[in-house]
Formats: structure tokens, C-alpha cells, sequence
């Protein structure tokens, strides 16, 4: 079997439908998330955002790098991992000997025909006990991969390879990507899927601010004028936006030109503030997800942002004529204001019990709250119609 050329810039387009999550720092017991649930657009296989809302150390961020976790082992376990190194899977501090459980599914349309794909997980930091993927069509189920241990199983009209090179700390997805003949597991690796979060920290925590403007400048170098147009209706003060090269580097940096008594004066980075940054860090983010109808899933959305700059990016994402490719936004949040923006079954919450263990809950399922879906779902927050607050508060 040959293996696979350098990977292609076409990313493969999915929407998330399901996933649950179990013995996953502070997740003990399995929590199931539905986010195909009610849906009043035909043209969605899912719903294009997610919101996370509670009180800060209830888990939202938990969730989020559970689901990033498992897309990344996915995908790219077998090129990251050395052999000998652990599986950067954390389980909950009293079931360090117990497997980490998840179980993901995942729409993609391909060609007027939509496929929906199932993928199983069980793990421990040690090595992987169990891992299967299915997917569906017309509503006949097909095996891909099913391994236990060391042994692989291929599905019916799955070539098969070697899996002598398959690692105890590695999915077989990640190994059968590397294969040009295993066209399944290539395009679950060029799924799009973007973050700000690690499977153990945020992205904030890891990149110094000199990283994100030289990700950002390489951005901008292609958008610059899409991007020029969103600062403007954003309003953040800022005209133009041009790169030049530093002196003694070959690098190129923004330039930010504003307006000062009807004159242009260019700015660095430096001089801009904090939140103007984080607005174009975060818009760099929407905008490529828009742009290849990417999963982007991001923690704290809303960080040094005002609301009206956040909910402008809600809005594209909700938006059929600005998400035209089926992008979607798996977030969390603190500011309430962003509920508005979301129907019940878009607006999740993260609580910890008394025991330390997060719970995941919709506010769909308040099923006793009479006209749930003409209720103001702030308000109810606000009055503790669906728990999830800081105690004593």
C-alpha cells in the first residue's frame, strides 16, 4: 500500500450531531449532548451555534477540550505522539484506573447525499482499549475500523493495511490516514475543525502575544479587505489595515491606521488595546471557520470583547447568507446577554454538583417552564429557572 502525499488544502466539511463524555477530568458520569435537536432549518444538518453557559470552574471549558481532545486524537494522534509518550487524556481525579468514554457523531454532505459518521472511543492515558467507526447512508450502517486491543477489523469494502505500526497511544484513523487507499480515514483528517484550546489549556495560557500577531499578520495577508469591512461595521477606530516588512527580518507586521483630526496615522500592535486585538484574533478565527465551513470551537468567546462585537459574530454564524458552507461555533460564554441569541436547545449548562462532578444539561429539557420557547431565556437565567449560578449569590 503507498502512503499518502502531503495532505491537500481542501478541508472536509462536518457538522457535529452528538457526542457524550465520560471519566473526563471533571466529568465522572457520561453526559450526553444532542445539537441536531429541533431543527427549524432545513438547510442545516445541526445547529450552526452552540453556547456554554454557568458559574466559572463549572466545566464549561471541560467540555469543550473533551471535544476537542477527541477530534485531535482522531485525527492526528499518530503523527503527535511518540511512542512511549502518554495519551494526554486526563479521567477524573477518583477513576484515574477507569477508562475515558466518548462517543461522537457527525454529519457530511457530500454531493447532495449526507452521510453521518460514528465514531467510538475508549482509552486510558496508558493506550487505547477500543475504538470503532461507522458511518450511515440512507439508513444502512457500515463498518470502517473496529479495534480492540491490538486487533483491527476492516469494514467490508475497506481495504486493508498493515497495522504492524499501529501504536498503543495512537487511533487507528491517524496511522490509516497515512494510506493513500484508505479514503475514509483521509477525509476524517482533513475535517476542518478549529480551536483556541489544547486538550489541556487555552490557547491564551501557551502563545505569547508576539505568536498570535504572526499568525494573525499571516492571515491577513489574503483577507485583508474582507477583514477591513468587518472592522469598519464593528467600529473598533480603525481605517486600514496594511503589513510591511520589519527592519533586519524577512517578517512582515500590521499596521493599524487611524483616523486623528482628519489625518491617517499608522499604529503597531503594541499601541492597540487589548480587546481590539482579541477582536481580530477571534474574527481571523470566524472568518477562516466561515470560510471552510469549519467546526470552531472556542473558550470564552466573549474574552475582552464588548457584546455588540460578539454577537455580531453570533450572527454570521446563524446567518444562511453569511454561513453559506455550514460552518459551526461550539462555544462558551459568562455574559447572559448572549443568550438571547440562541433557542433552547443551542444554549447548554455546565454545573458542578456537590461532589465535584460537572452535569451538562440544555435549557430544552425545563420541559415544566410553560412557553419555553416564547420566554425570555436570559430572564430565566437570571432568576435561577435553570440553576447553573455561582452558589450564594
Amino acid at each position: 500500500m503507498s502512503r499518502r502525499s502531503a495532505s491537500n488544502n481542501n478541508k472536509e466539511k462536518i457538522l457535529i450531531k452528538y457526542f457524550t463524555v465520560k471519566n473526563f477530568r471533571s466529568i465522572k458520569n457520561e453526559n450526553i449532548l444532542e445539537f441536531d435537536a429541533h431543527l427549524e432549518n432545513a438547510t442545516y444538518l445541526a445547529h450552526p451555534i452552540i453556547g456554554f453557559a454557568g458559574a466559572n470552574a463549572s466545566g464549561k471549558t471541560t467540555v469543550l477540550q473533551s471535544l476537542t481532545f477527541v477530534l485531535w486524537f482522531m485525527q492526528h494522534s499518530f503523527l503527535r505522539l511518540d511512542k512511549n509518550d502518554e495519551i494526554p487524556c486526563e479521567p477524573f481525579y477518583t477513576l484515574s484506573q477507569s477508562p475515558t468514554e466518548f462517543h461522537l457523531i457527525f454529519a457530511k454532505k457530500a454531493e447532495e447525499k449526507i452521510f453521518d459518521y460514528e465514531y467510538k472511543l475508549n482509552l486510558t492515558k496508558e493506550k487505547v482499549l477500543r475504538e470503532e467507526l461507522n458511518y450511515s447512508f440512507d439508513g444502512e450502517d457500515k463498518l470502517v475500523y473496529l479495534r480492540e486491543g491490538d486487533q483491527v477489523q476492516f469494514g467490508e469494502n475497506i481495504n486493508s493495511i498493515d497495522t504492524k505500526d499501529l501504536r498503543r497511544n495512537s487511533s487507528i484513523i491517524s496511522l490509516a490516514s497515512q494510506f493513500a487507499s484508505q479514503e475514509v480515514a483521509n477525509a476524517c483528517k482533513d475535517y476542518a475543525v478549529q480551536t483556541n484550546l489544547t486538550y489541556l489549556t487555552l490557547d491564551e495560557d501557551i502563545l505569547p502575544l508576539r505568536q498570535k500577531m504572526s499568525f494573525l499578520t499571516h492571515w491577513l495577508e489574503k483577507k485583508t479587505l474582507s477583514v477591513q469591512t468587518f472592522l469598519k461595521i464593528a467600529d473598533v477606530g480603525i481605517e486600514e489595515i496594511h503589513l510591511q516588512k520589519e527592519m533586519m527580518s524577512s517578517e512582515k507586521i500590521a499596521i493599524f491606521k487611524h483616523k486623528i483630526d482628519n489625518i491617517l496615522a499608522d499604529f503597531g500592535y503594541h499601541s492597540e488595546s487589548s480587546g481590539t486585538l482579541q477582536f481580530l484574533l477571534v474574527l481571523s478565527f470566524a472568518l477562516q471557520a466561515l470560510e471552510n465551513g469549519a467546526v470552531l470551537i472556542f473558550d470564552e468567546i466573549e474574552l475582552k470583547l464588548h457584546q455588540n462585537l460578539v454577537a455580531y459574530l453570533l450572527e454570521l454564524f446563524e446567518n444562511p447568507a453569511e454561513n453559506k458552507k455550514g460552518a459551526q461555533l461550539i462555544c462558551s460564554f459568562h455574559n447572559t446577554y448572549f443568550m438571547e441569541f440562541l433557542k433552547p436547545e443551542q444554549l447548554w449548562f455546565a454545573e458542578k454538583n456537590d461532589q465535584g462532578q460537572t452535569e451538562l444539561f440544555p435549557a430544552a429539557a425545563f420541559t415544566d417552564i410553560k412557553d419555553l420557547y416564547q420566554k425570555d431565556l436570559e430572564m430565566l437565567y437570571r432568576v435561577g429557572k435553570f440553576g447553573a449560578k455561582p452558589r450564594d449569590i
